[in-house]
């Protein structure tokens, strides 16, 4: 089961540092109440939670959980980083298979490609998920090792702002976590019908329209240009993105339209032939369409 990282406080730790013991060592009981997230750099961790036994090797990483009870079950030499986190850090979540996680992570892209770029809702619809246990991945575990030096070092150096660096540093490395469990769960899954990874024809089409949205696109023209037929090509975007092209390309100039209500005393018929509208008319109704209030509406109250 995996864990949403909640984003209505700032990541916070009592206590994160790097642990190195020799090969008679084992680790001691007790039931915390934190959550404390385990990194493997070298040798072999022997923990269990519960009844249930873990053997972590170097790249893995183990989230324990506050109010159950832990101890070491096996000698060995270990070499961990680890974070201590308070109790409402993470929100347990009853997803259980890869394709119930899968699907989750394909929601958060839906939401994002769908939000306004411009309000808080992001923080609320696109939690990172945080795996129980997990291989990390090799470059990303050299990440991860950088950014806990960093720590190391600003305790040892009594920086005043040691805990701020390790609130920042926190949050990088769940980030970091999150998305190699992305990959983890789409390589491991045995369905195709749900990716999470882009297609690179969808990464094309997102493209093509960042750089054009100022133009008159047709669907005639996204064929030409990416050498694909346009109907086909409709269907994978709606399934990677979750909306059509032209669904997706109205937003787009509508947010980019907002940067240009909310940063420059452009006449809003200016800002429409910047936005690849037909004209000011055409621009009021769709923009008020979508937004809910027509761009001067929308220019007085942000």
């Amino acid at each position: 089961m995996p864990f949403y990282l909640s984003t209505e406080n700032f990541p916070k730790s009592s206590f994160m540092n790097r642990n190195s013991f020799p090969e008679d060592w084992m680790h001691f009981p007790r039931i915390p109440n934190e959550y404390l997230l385990f990194m493997i750099n070298d040798g072999i961790l022997y923990i269990s939670e519960d009844n249930t036994k873990y053997e972590l090797h170097t790249g893995d990483m183990l989230l324990l959980e506050p109010g159950h009870f832990h101890v070491g079950y096996k000698k060995s030499f270990v070499d961990y980083y680890f974070i201590h986190m308070p109790s409402d850090t993470f929100q347990p979540i009853n997803l259980e298979t890869s394709n119930e996680i899968m699907n989750h992570f394909q929601q958060n892209k839906h939401n994002y490609y769908k939000s306004d770029p411009f309000s808080y809702e992001l923080y609320d619809s696109l939690k990172p998920l945080i795996p129980k246990t997990m291989h990390i991945e090799t470059s990303a575990f050299s990440h991860i090792r950088s950014k806990m030096e960093e720590v190391t070092l600003s305790l040892a150096s009594r920086d005043e702002y040691y805990k701020l660096v390790c609130s920042k540093t926190i949050l990088d490395i769940l980030i970091c976590l999150s998305r190699c469990y992305v990959n983890n769960i789409t390589s491991e899954a045995s369905t195709k019908e749900v990716s999470v990874k882009r297609d690179t024809r969808v990464e094309n089409v997102l493209s093509f329209l960042q750089s054009f949205y100022q133009t008159r696109i047709t669907g005639k023209a996204v064929e030409v240009q990416l050498h694909m037929n346009f109907d086909y090509l409709n269907r994978l975007f709606k399934t990677q993105i979750g909306m059509t092209i032209f669904e997706y390309l109205r937003i787009l100039r509508i947010n980019k339209a907002k940067e240009f209500l909310v940063n420059s005393n452009m006449k809003i018929s200016e800002i429409a032939a910047l936005t690849g509208f037909l004209n000011e008319y055409h621009f009021n109704r769709v923009f008020t369409n979508v937004v809910g209030i027509s761009p001067g509406k929308y220019r007085n109250i942000i």
